[in-house]
C-alpha cells in the first residue's frame, strides 16, 4: 500500500460534528471564516483600493490560485525570486520593489519568511502573509497587513474546504467588514453536498483505497496541465466545517510535534545522502508542513521511496507554466526555474521509517 502525500482524514466523531453544526469556531477580532485561502487573498486585495492594474510581487515558485487573486482583484503579478531555502529573494526585491502597490508573502512549508526585512526594502507597501502551509508558526502571521491561512484538504490541519483571513492593520477591517457582510452563507443543499464530497475524500485517500483507485486516476489527471486561470467565488465558511475546525484545535499540539519529529528523522536520514540536498534545516519553531529535498535526480528519489510505500511529489512543478499565463518571461527568476527541475517533497504527517 501507498502511504498518499497529502493527509485527509474525516472520522466519525468529526462527520458527527459537521452534521450538528454546533459548537462552531468563534472568530477572535479581525478574524474572517471563509471557503478559501484564495477568498481570503482576493478580499485583502480589494480592500486595498489598488488602481486597475496596480503590480502585485508574489514568489514565483507557488499555487496558481496566488496568481487567480490578483487578476481577480483588477492587478498585475509582478513574480519575485525565491532563495535556495524557499524564502523570498530580497536581493530580487530590491530590483523590483519600485512598482510594486502590494506584496503577497508565502510561508512555503512552513518555512517563514522574514517580514521585517522586507518591510525596510518596501516600507509604504501592504504585505499579505500567504499562512496557507504555516498553520501553528508563531512567527508568521501577526507582522503582515493581513494573514491568509488554509485548512482544506492536504493543508495542515486537514478539515475540509476553509480558509481564514486575519486583518491585523485596523485601517482596513471597515472594508473587509463590508465585504463579508455581503459575502453568501453556505445553503443546506450546499453543506450537505460537502459533507459527501469530505466523506468521499476520506475514503479515497485511506492508504488501501487509494493504491488501487485514487493513485491511477491522479497519474491519468497528470498528464494534462490545467489552465491556471479561474474565477475565485468568496462565500463564509461551511458551518460544519468551522465546527469540525473547533474540535481540532484542541489536537493541534500533538500533531504539531509528530510532523516536527518526523521532520527531524528525515533531516538526518537525508544529510547522508550524497545526491540528495536538505532544502531548509527546519528549526523547531516551523510546523514542518512537507519536507522539500534538493535532488540531482528528484524522478529517482521518488521512485525509490515510492517502492518504499511512500508517495512524493514535485509540487508546484507547473508553476511556469501557470505563470506564463500571467506574463512571466524565461529567465526572470533564474532559482526558480532550478527548483521546478530538482525539489521534490515528503510527507510529514506520518511516521516514516526509510
Amino acid at each position: 500500500m501507498i502511504q498518499p502525500r497529502i493527509f485527509f482524514s474525516f472520522p466519525a466523531k468529526y462527520r458527527k460534528v459537521f452534521r450538528s453544526r454546533n459548537k462552531v469556531y468563534l472568530p477572535k477580532e479581525g478574524e474572517y471564516l471563509l471557503n478559501h485561502n484564495r477568498s481570503g487573498l482576493l478580499l485583502a486585495l480589494k480592500a486595498m483600493r489598488l488602481h486597475a492594474g496596480s503590480c502585485v510581487g508574489m514568489m514565483a515558485y507557488n499555487c496558481h490560485t496566488v496568481m487567480n487573486a490578483i487578476e481577480d482583484a483588477g492587478c498585475k503579478v509582478k513574480f519575485i525570486d525565491v532563495t535556495k531555502g524557499l524564502q523570498l529573494d530580497l536581493t530580487d526585491l530590491r530590483k523590483k520593489k519600485d512598482c510594486l502597490s502590494a506584496i503577497i508573502v508565502s510561508h512555503l512549508f512552513g518555512i517563514a519568511n522574514d517580514i521585517d526585512a522586507i518591510r525596510m526594502i518596501c516600507p509604504n507597501v501592504p504585505i499579505i502573509e500567504d499562512c496557507a502551509h504555516a498553520f501553528g508558526m508563531k512567527q508568521c502571521g501577526n507582522k503582515g497587513d493581513f494573514a491568509v491561512y488554509s485548512i482544506g484538504p492536504g493543508k495542515f490541519p486537514s478539515v475540509g474546504d476553509g480558509g481564514i483571513l486575519i486583518v491585523n492593520n485596523p485601517e482596513y477591517r471597515s472594508e473587509i467588514d463590508k465585504f463579508y457582510s455581503e459575502l453568501h452563507d453556505f445553503s443546506v443543499k450546499k453543506e450537505r453536498c460537502l459533507y459527501v464530497k469530505l466523506l468521499l475524500m476520506h475514503l479515497l485517500y485511506k492508504p488501501c483505497f487509494y493504491s488501487i483507485i485514487t493513485l491511477p486516476f491522479i497519474k491519468q489527471g497528470n498528464k494534462k496541465i490545467a489552465s491556471a486561470q479561474e474565477i475565485i467565488m468568496p462565500k463564509k465558511m461551511a458551518k460544519g466545517v468551522a465546527a469540525v475546525y473547533n474540535a481540532v484545535l484542541p489536537n493541534m499540539l500533538q500533531l504539531l510535534e509528530r510532523q516536527q519529529a518526523n521532520s527531524k528523522y528525515l533531516m538526518d536520514y537525508f544529510n547522508k545522502e550524497q545526491s540528495i540536498r536538505v532544502v531548509n534545516n527546519m528549526p523547531t519553531e516551523s510546523n514542518c508542513f512537507m519536507f522539500p529535498l534538493y535532488c540531482d535526480d528528484p524522478i529517482l528519489v521518488k521512485t525509490k521511496l515510492f517502492h518504499k510505500g511512500i508517495e512524493s511529489e514535485t509540487h508546484f512543478r507547473h508553476c511556469l507554466v501557470w505563470a506564463k499565463e500571467y506574463g512571466y518571461k524565461d529567465g526572470e527568476c533564474p532559482n526558480t526555474e532550478d527548483l521546478v527541475r530538482h525539489l521534490l517533497l515528503v510527507p510529514t504527517y506520518k511516521t516514516l521509517r526509510l
